[in-house]
């Protein structure tokens, strides 16, 4: 961890290799989405990428609200490269590396890693238990067969929500620090920033929802009521999709779930059209979303060094350079966590 937080070189080449596992696995689907992008409509196609492509968003402002809380605030900019730079790590093998490269990248914003931690592990809780819930709703009015076949999921629901509350999500990440050898929270997750943080998610799944109702209503033409049957295959796909851990992104299994839960609408063909097309958006916002942190981060650099005054003969601080050293604390942790 410190070769990976002291080397730009170790850094770039986790970029590089994250980015090219995600090429690869577009690379991967693009024979079977030409196929199904010629069988949707090219308006219903850019609204559902449109939506698709705007949806991370809400998980960023969900993840950005719980690290607030936890005593690490973080504006727009930073969090949005911390966030989408360090979440291309799921598309490497292990399942572990998007929160690792989250942990590295939030100490250069001056956010301990135990905070980036908890928010990251926090935000994935609260976007599956979302999930979880809203399936469980809508499921057993759209497929009864889908209903059967992931009943473990939908089971999942009253775990993961009793899991959430402020008292046990405390106790279970201070027990989680103290087995990795850290000092435990300053201050326990308050209710107000879950609250928050599910509100964000909500509006993000409330978008991949209507990406998902686009595309089957584009197939199916069943109007409005499409709706539900569209949501609750999708969410409970990447719900299956996430809880494979074996599956760097959920690639695959996501496919099969979603293509099972619309089985009732359409065809398998067809239905693994939209389980296809939709795995292609996500994946591309992914890209998007981690170019445009690229783009900001080097915006960012190219400004403070235009700023940056020439340093003094022999690498001597001046009381002004002690100051702005003082005051951004980058890359620095608190007693205790290293």
């Amino acid at each position: 961890m410190r070769r990976l937080r002291a080397s730009r070189a170790l850094r770039a080449g986790f970029a590089v290799l994250a980015v090219a596992f995600l090429v690869s696995a577009l690379v991967s689907q693009w024979g079977k989405a030409t196929a199904a992008l010629s069988a949707l409509s090219w308006w219903s196609l850019a609204l559902a990428a449109a939506a698709g492509i705007m949806a991370p968003g809400g998980a960023m402002l969900a993840w950005r609200a719980l690290l607030a809380d936890l005593g690490s605030p973080l504006a727009l900019r930073p969090a949005v490269q911390v966030m989408f730079l360090g979440q291309l790590g799921k598309y490497l093998p292990g399942g572990v590396w998007q929160v690792v490269a989250t942990m590295e990248l939030g100490r250069d914003h001056a956010a301990p890693r135990k905070r980036t931690f908890t928010a990251t592990v926090l935000a994935m809780a609260i976007t599956l238990a979302a999930a979880l819930a809203l399936t469980a709703i809508a499921l057993p009015f759209t497929s009864a067969g889908a209903a059967r076949s992931y009943w473990w999921a939908l089971a999942l629901v009253p775990v993961v929500a009793a899991a959430l509350h402020p008292r046990v999500l405390t106790g279970a990440l201070n027990v989680a620090l103290r087995l990795a050898g850290r000092e435990p929270l300053e201050r326990g997750v308050r209710g107000g920033a879950l609250v928050r943080a599910l509100g964000w998610t909500i509006l993000g799944w409330a978008l991949l929802d209507v990406q998902a109702w686009l595309l089957v209503n584009d197939v199916h033409h069943g109007g409005p009521a499409d709706f539900l049957p569209a949501a609750a295959a999708y969410m409970l796909a990447w719900s299956v999709g996430f809880l494979t851990i074996f599956a760097p992104g959920g690639i695959g299994t996501r496919e099969v779930a979603m293509a099972a839960a619309l089985a009732p609408l359409m065809d398998w063909p067809q239905a693994l059209v939209i389980a296809t097309v939709s795995r292609l958006i996500s994946m591309a916002a992914d890209l998007a979303w981690a170019a445009l942190a690229f783009a900001l981060g080097r915006r960012a650099l190219s400004r403070r060094d235009g700023r940056a005054p020439a340093a003094p003969p022999g690498n001597v601080l001046t009381p002004a350079a002690l100051q702005v050293d003082k005051s951004t604390n980058r890359g620095t942790d608190p007693p205790g966590e290293e």
